[in-house]
């Protein structure tokens, strides 16, 4: 058999079937040379010497070795009867391919397909009908018009080219109140479940002579506003020193709220007075989980007491209103808050929120 053009193929089958079929760890994690026989057998219709198979182990061995895929003595090492193989430099592990996974099967705008190509190119880490048991799927109906504007804003950023957008409000499946706007795309956020673009507009940056002051016209656009998206002769406009520009985009994004544009960054501190424990841990729980890492507990908490303080470095969002809304609203829990402007705009808040409800008849 060793001059069979059967014979060159069997190496890559072996290749093939360590790399996808045994796992370093998790699922089917080592494979005897009857097995490998077996399986070879099916594949070419013809039964290969155990001495064939050594041999190709051990070149496979050099092979991954020299290629610099691994570290170890033997990528694939006997245990026993049986062989077991480690883990390659550039292998996805099954903990991360399950996040994967799970990322994909609870986004909504991801076509189930993708989900179930990954987990072909990943047998040994997903059993059955992994992806429905462990997780509820969250797909819908798949965009093509909204993957379509994606692939143009990546262009768009990669070459730093002008953009039109027809941007609009949505009123249920339909977008209303469309207006031009012509944008220098910089980057993607990924926010609540949706794309937003960041791109200064260009309207707006007209007369801004110095790198900083273009800061002032930096937007953020969520893609599935766009009716769509084209390439515009309008001249790119960019910050000069890149340096600078990486650092407003992180700023700008960074002091966003919930997705919405801050009118600046502000501190405030949050005193929360709850009857126990659990109450002042629970509205801190929700509030926290809207502004994220931006909240520090501060060191004159007293939660024997029921008492948590905490500092949160947060954009002035509209948003971060209605988030302190929601913290007031929990029972048995009372809130104090140590900013002046914070809490004259929340009071505006609040004096809007009971004018709508009078007018509304409560």
């Amino acid at each position: 058999m060793a001059n069979s053009e059967l014979s060159k193929l069997k190496i890559l089958f072996i290749y093939d079937y360590f790399k996808n079929q045994v796992s370093s760890s998790g699922g089917k994690e080592s494979v005897s040379v009857s097995e490998l026989i077996s399986y070879l057998e099916e594949k070419t219709g013809t039964t290969f010497e155990r001495k064939s198979i050594y041999a190709d182990i051990y070149k496979i061995n050099e092979y991954v070795q020299k290629s610099g895929l691994t570290t170890d003595d033997s990528w694939i090492f006997t245990e026993g009867k049986k062989y077991k193989r480690t883990e390659l430099k550039d292998e996805i592990l099954i903990d991360e391919a399950r996040l994967i996974v799970d990322a994909i099967s609870t986004t909504t705008f991801v076509d189930s397909d993708l989900c179930e190509k990954i987990i072909k190119m990943f047998p040994t880490y997903f059993p059955d009908g992994y992806e429905k048991r462990t997780l509820y799927p969250h797909y819908e109906k798949v965009d093509r018009k909204c993957i379509s504007r994606l692939n143009n804003i990546r262009t768009a950023i990669e070459s730093r080219s002008s953009l039109r957008i027809p941007y609009g409000y949505k009123l249920g499946s339909e977008l209303t109140e469309k207006e031009d706007k012509i944008v220098s795309p910089m980057a993607l956020d990924w926010e609540n479940n949706n794309y937003y673009l960041i791109a200064i507009d260009n309207a707006e940056a007209k007369g801004l002579e110095r790198d900083h002051e273009l800061s002032s016209a930096l937007r953020r656009y969520r893609v599935d506003r766009m009716a769509n998206v084209c390439f515009s002769d309008d001249a790119y406009i960019d910050y000069k020193n890149d340096r600078l520009r990486e650092q407003e985009l992180k700023s700008f994004i960074e002091n966003s709220l919930s997705a919405f544009s801050s009118r600046g960054v502000t501190q405030v501190g949050i005193t929360i007075k709850g009857r126990t424990r659990k109450d002042a841990l629970k509205a801190y729980g929700a509030f926290a989980s809207k502004v994220s890492d931006k909240v520090r507990i501060a060191d004159d908490t007293k939660l024997d007491k029921g008492i948590l303080v905490i500092s949160v470095t947060t954009g002035r969002a509209p948003t971060l209103y209605t988030d302190l809304f929601e913290l007031s609203t929990f029972d048995n829990v009372n809130i104090e808050i140590d900013n002046d402007e914070v809490c004259r705009e929340y009071g505006e808040f609040i004096k809007k929120a009971a004018g709508a409800a009078k007018l509304g008849g409560l």
